[in-house]
């Protein structure tokens, strides 16, 4: 069966962020996408499929856990799509991840253009995973959201929170698909992608982000994104 197809995407750096546009062939596939960890920027996207007959807007917010099975995006054929990423604040009524119908609208031409259609509140769906998530889960998420970039071991973690470090990684990965570990690497891989985006250097970035073995950092990003932080870099 089909893999997911590459996009032809184009990047940008904008004073409002990074600026992405392009398109991609969407191929029949059975291959469920699987959750998409967001670092401490967010993104809106507008994509438009089934040959231009809909239009999608997309909000992930900053620290989400996004699932991608959704009906809207199993459309094959051309889509195209533009996008925003930022560590600027987003409209202010954007605070969840979120898809959006908004018919037949093309698509922006620009950054401002972009922003312009999400100015005001639109009715939306929240793609957040956030569905019956223990209170233990979302306090151990918060506190490696806090400290991703240091490594602090799991085990002290579930210490503060009063638990094993053993029990804390069933819940965690029973509620949120990852274990904490590798919830951590996603929030470093996802910190890296932005980064190389804006154009920063592929050894720095990974240091920065957390990872102090190069070669850990290539794999992870590999592993995670499909692809290698060269390809990334702007």
């Amino acid at each position: 069966m089909s893999a997911v197809a590459e996009p032809r995407q184009f990047i940008e750096r904008v004073s409002e962020g990074v600026w992405i546009h392009g398109e991609m062939n969407t191929p029949v596939t059975n291959v469920k996408a699987e959750p998409l960890v967001t670092s401490a920027g967010w993104m809106l996207e507008v994509i438009r499929v089934n040959d231009g007959e809909r239009t999608l807007g997309l909000f992930l917010a900053p620290f989400g856990i996004v699932t991608f099975d959704i009906p809207e995006f199993r459309a094959t054929g051309k889509v195209n799509f533009v996008g925003l990423a930022s560590y600027n604040a987003p409209p202010g009524w954007l605070k969840t991840s979120m898809l959006f119908d908004i018919g037949k609208t093309s698509l922006p031409a620009s950054p401002k253009e972009l922003l312009a259609l999400f100015q005001r509140p639109r009715p939306g769906t929240a793609v957040e995973l956030a569905a019956n998530v223990s209170a233990l889960s979302i306090a151990a998420k918060q506190h490696i959201c806090d400290t991703y970039r240091e490594d602090i071991p799991i085990s002290r973690i579930a210490t503060t929170l009063g638990v094993s470090h053993a029990h804390l990684t069933r819940r965690f990965k029973r509620d949120l698909g990852f274990t904490p570990v590798d919830y951590r690497h996603r929030l470093r891989v996802s910190e890296a992608t932005g980064r190389l985006f804006r154009g920063d250097d592929i050894l720095d970035t990974g240091q920065d982000v957390g990872f102090n073995d190069t070669s850990r950092f290539y794999k992870d990003f590999r592993k995670i994104t499909g692809t290698s932080p060269g390809k990334c870099r702007l």
